[in-house]
């Protein structure tokens, strides 16, 4: 088949575009959430103690984000043998891609700490719901999940899961310190 048959781009340009779109469309819907649940969380919560992890790599992904739109303006310049609608294309979608895992970045990066629990992603969990931790240890991923009694799962950085591991212990013994 022919790379400049326009049937063929227009399938591919709507197939890549349409995933892509949907991928930075999940993202988005979870950082709203985010948004509108963290900010019931800061009117029930006056006291709360912010922990983030990497932060850098917001920066980092919208950075790439950008660079990989400026490529995109540039299409015409790098592309040769009318495979410009090709450049344009593929570094739009990565473009989306990236800004897609900077709004992902900034929702898992965080959490915030209470006396009673933890609010994280868009979901305000006590302590007293924490049942297990599984920390790996791989080359790439170093994350911790997290098992709820209710067993629900999430799963955070290595370093958000010792911080709370470390919060309740501190919660456990608080609280029977009260019971004496």
């Amino acid at each position: 088949m022919d790379s400049n048959n326009i049937f063929f781009k227009i399938v591919v340009g709507v197939v890549l575009v349409g995933y892509m779109a949907f991928i930075f469309y999940q993202s988005l819907k979870g950082g709203l959430a985010y948004k509108k649940e963290f900010e019931n969380f800061k009117n029930s919560h006056k006291h709360y103690e912010t922990m983030v992890d990497g932060g850098y790599w917001v920066w980092v992904m919208v950075a790439m984000a950008v660079l990989a739109f400026v490529l995109m303006f540039m299409a015409p310049k790098l592309a040769s043998n009318g495979q410009t609608y090709y450049y344009y294309l593929a570094y739009g979608c990565i473009g989306l891609v990236f800004l897609g895992l900077a709004i992902d970045s900034y929702t898992h990066r965080r959490i915030y700490f209470t006396e009673e629990g933890f609010f994280f992603e868009d979901t305000y969990y006590r302590y007293r719901m924490l049942a297990n931790f599984e920390f790996k240890n791989g080359i790439v991923a170093r994350n911790c999940n997290v098992l709820m009694s209710n067993r629900d799962k999430i799963v955070v950085t290595k370093k958000i899961g010792e911080a709370l591991q470390e919060r309740q212990k501190a919660f456990k013994k608080a609280k029977k310190e009260r019971r004496k």
